[in-house]
């Protein structure tokens, strides 16, 4: 019997002509916190809700703790869920909302009581019981949304989007409260997101989807450092696009010759043939700017177009002598480089990555 917490095997839904998801696959492992995150309208939440019991898939299965759900109603999935705008009764106290749940599967009344006193101390709630919802700030509606699917005591706990509805300063705070709780309670997690910095801050591991479909599933740091396609190294962080054609190949590396004739070595985690179109990507901080000239391997000469100040790093972008522009980021310790500035541009090999043209798109 497999560990996974969440098995999700060919996963669709189909509205009429419109294959809202299609042939999703990922799994979450007892105790993870996995992210599904993409851009709207990829098919995230429908994919969620699928799990949830809330939209009937058009196919494929869904698995909780090996137990098929695949089409059994929400109430029998023994799952827990997070709204996004957290769906509290507005005359309900804190307490009430919290024992909704409960109540509806005919929990014991000391039960209740204990379940609600034990949810409220969890999420930081204590002495808020009587209070009616609009007496409450976003961040502690939020909890009160949290408090409600732990007092059920789910095996797995969906949120949609839970921290969308909060301004910035207190969605930093509130993913870090619900990092910490997730790891503290070792409750298994399936979150979905459209701000990349949220999955990344908060998951073990993140599939991204594009379109529908699954276009990479990885820990945080592999989808940053290593995207398996364009799409994924566009919408996760900043990424400078290097068009050219490979002239020679090694193993995990591949000598790349741009459209302006200059050829650069990088990184190929993927296979890539002699003659082949690719792109090669760079981060903005990976980058190595300077006034002064620079000799060796992938460097190259540019101007600065356009200067931006933001205390800690300042963001250069920079148009090459020979076509092309590249942005750069840097930590605010070496002055400041005015727009029309001739600077020189090292990426080095092991920071540079190649990904072939027709995997771009995922396919």
């Amino acid at each position: 019997m497999s560990d996974d917490a969440i098995q999700v095997q060919g996963a669709m839904k189909r509205y009429g002509s419109v294959l809202a998801v299609d042939d999703v696959s990922f799994n979450v492992a007892q105790g993870e916190f996995v992210s599904l995150l993409g851009p709207s309208g990829c098919g995230k939440t429908t994919s969620l809700r699928m799990i949830a019991g809330f939209i009937e898939a058009s196919g494929g299965s869904i698995r909780v703790h090996g137990r098929d759900v695949t089409y059994l109603p929400p109430e029998r999935r023994d799952l827990g869920f997070v709204f996004q705008n957290y769906a509290l009764w507005p005359h309900m106290t804190v307490a009430e909302n919290v024992a909704f749940g409960l109540k509806l599967r005919k929990k014991p009344r000391a039960l209740i009581k204990e379940k609600i006193e034990e949810s409220l101390s969890i999420t930081g709630l204590s002495g808020y019981a009587g209070r009616l919802p609009r007496e409450l700030s976003g961040g502690q509606q939020q909890r009160v949304a949290l408090a409600r699917a732990l007092a059920l005591e789910p095996q797995v706990l969906l949120m949609d989007e839970p921290l969308s509805n909060l301004d910035r300063a207190l969605r930093v705070v509130m993913r870090r409260e619900l990092k910490e709780l997730q790891a503290r309670m070792k409750m298994t997690t399936l979150y979905v997101t459209h701000d990349q910095e949220e999955a990344l801050s908060m998951s073990n591991r993140v599939v991204i989807m594009n379109k529908g479909r699954v276009e990479q599933i990885a820990a945080p740091y592999e989808l940053y450092e290593d995207p398996a396609t364009t799409f994924v190294a566009d919408f996760v962080g900043i990424t400078n696009f290097l068009e050219g054609v490979v002239v020679d190949t090694e193993p995990g590396w591949a000598k790349v010759r741009l459209e302006t004739g200059q050829v650069l070595r990088a990184l190929a985690r993927q296979p890539v043939g002699r003659g082949s179109a690719v792109r090669a990507l760079i981060r903005p901080e990976r980058i190595t700017l300077s006034t002064a000239p620079l000799d060796g391997l992938n460097v190259l000469q540019g101007r600065v177009v356009l200067s931006e100040y933001f205390g800690a790093v300042l963001r250069y972008t920079v148009r090459l002598d020979d076509g092309g522009t590249l942005r750069s980021e840097v930590h605010n310790f070496d002055g400041f480089i005015a727009p029309g500035e001739q600077v020189w541009i090292c990426a080095l090999p092991e920071h540079l990555r190649v990904i072939p043209h027709d995997r771009q798109d995922g396919k």
